[in-house]
């Protein structure tokens, strides 16, 4: 069933061009190997271009497992996953129980208590990490002066500028409104992972 709902979503957002051009995880003829070559264009092109250009890395923790449903639920109106079609997904999404198993060679196994999720996308389905890409899939319209590069839950900011402290400035701005976006999603970046070269 999972699979069909993601062959329909995939089919209309895909034919409405409702997906960024920046996300590069889980779509047909795209990969980390596509979003690599667009950065390395990005960078190319600001040099050849004679502009300084700054990567912004960002990676975010628990990306799954936050997800916002009514946000997100929102977030596939917008696309026009609307009607019956949300609310499968609503039902999709709520109610749902998970529990931690680990295995043990010596000591068998161990198991968490049952709790119901009322965040998150679930994890290792057909459907996360498309409903992720379509929760962050604004994140490019959010920041000006930038290139966006998205691979899932790994997100590159590319900011150029021949003036050094317009460029400074403009690295500024939208490390600003990436944490602004991110916060107003209830998403967190990871600070250890996170560069700027």
């Amino acid at each position: 069933m999972e699979k069909l709902v993601y062959n329909k979503i995939i089919t209309f957002i895909e034919k409405n061009g409702n997906i960024s051009e920046a996300q590069h995880g889980f779509r047909s003829k795209r990969s980390t190997e596509t979003a690599l070559l667009d950065f390395i264009n990005n960078v190319q092109l600001s040099i050849d271009n004679k502009m300084n250009p700054v990567g912004i890395f960002l990676d975010l923790s628990k990306a799954y497992v936050v997800l916002d449903h009514k946000i997100l639920l929102d977030k596939l109106n917008v696309y026009g996953i609307r009607g019956i079609s949300n609310k499968w997904m609503e039902s999709y999404l709520t109610n749902r129980k998970q529990f931690v198993e680990l295995k043990f060679l010596k000591r068998g196994k161990v198991i968490s208590s049952t709790r119901e999720g009322d965040i998150g996308v679930p994890q290792g389905s057909i459907l996360g990490p498309l409903l992720f890409s379509l929760y962050i899939n604004d994140l490019h319209l959010n920041i000006l002066y930038a290139k966006t590069v998205l691979y899932v839950d790994d997100t590159n900011v590319m900011i150029t500028g021949s003036n050094l402290n317009t460029l400074q400035e403009n690295v500024n701005n939208s490390i600003t409104a990436a944490q602004t976006l991110f916060s107003t999603n209830k998403l967190i970046v990871n600070t250890d992972k996170t560069s700027t070269m």
